[in-house]
Parts: C-alpha cells; structure tokens; sequence
C-alpha cells in the first residue's frame, strides 16, 4: 500500500454458476498495525439464493510478549430474513516457552436470519509444542 503497516486485501470467487447451489462473492478488507495494536475492518457479499451482505471488524491487543487480547464482531444481512446474524467474540492468549494457553467466549444473535435464536460458547485450550 505504500504505508507503513497498513494491508489491504481483495478477493472474489465465483463456484459453480450454472448450479441452482452455485454462487459469487466479493470482499475487500483493510487492517493497521501500530505497536501492539492490530484494527481490521472488512465487508463481503455474497450473491445467491438469498444474499448476504457482511460487515465485519476486529481489534487485537498485544499487552507484552506473551498475552494477547482481541474482540471481533460481524453483522450478516440475509436476503429474506426479518433480522441480521450477528456474531461476536472475545479472546485472550498467554504463551510461555513452548506452552500456549487460550480462551473464548463467543456469541451469535439471530442465527441464520431467524430471531430469538441465539446461542453462545466458551472454551480454553492448551496447546504444547515438543
């Protein structure tokens, strides 16, 4: 991009357009870097039997060499359907040495377009490298 610290990403697909279940999308996304900080926005469309527009971000934050926090939320407009999907996340990460400990908590509001169907997740991993 010419600017430090700043990418920006594109993409499109097309999947089998000649199949009732084929479709195309596009996206564009932009994220900065400034220390430990990372912000990332992107927005994606997808055209099939019922569009969805999507609009997404996210910000992560590295508060020294081992842990790391990060929020991320993403709104889906479904063609049809009388509410927008939203999905969002917090997460923390501590690595020590060889080990990495990780966790989650995630929401989604309205699944699929349809309201008051709502569902949430929380986890923690461990990971070891040897």
């Amino acid at each position: 991009t010419g600017i430090d610290n700043l990418t920006i990403g594109l993409g499109k697909s097309n999947i089998d357009p000649s199949s009732s279940a084929g479709y195309d999308s596009d996206t564009i996304g932009v994220s900065y870097a400034m220390g430990g900080i990372t912000l990332a926005y992107q927005i994606t469309e997808v055209d099939t039997t019922n569009d969805e527009d999507a609009r997404m971000y996210g910000a992560s934050f590295a508060i020294n060499d081992d842990l790391t926090i990060s929020y991320g939320r993403q709104t889906v407009e479904i063609q049809g359907k009388a509410s927008d999907e939203v999905n969002s996340g917090f997460s923390a990460s501590y690595t020590m040495g060889s080990m990495s400990i990780g966790a989650y908590v995630n929401k989604t509001e309205n699944m699929n377009g349809a309201s008051a169907t709502d569902d949430e997740g929380k986890g923690v991993t461990v990971s070891l490298a040897f």
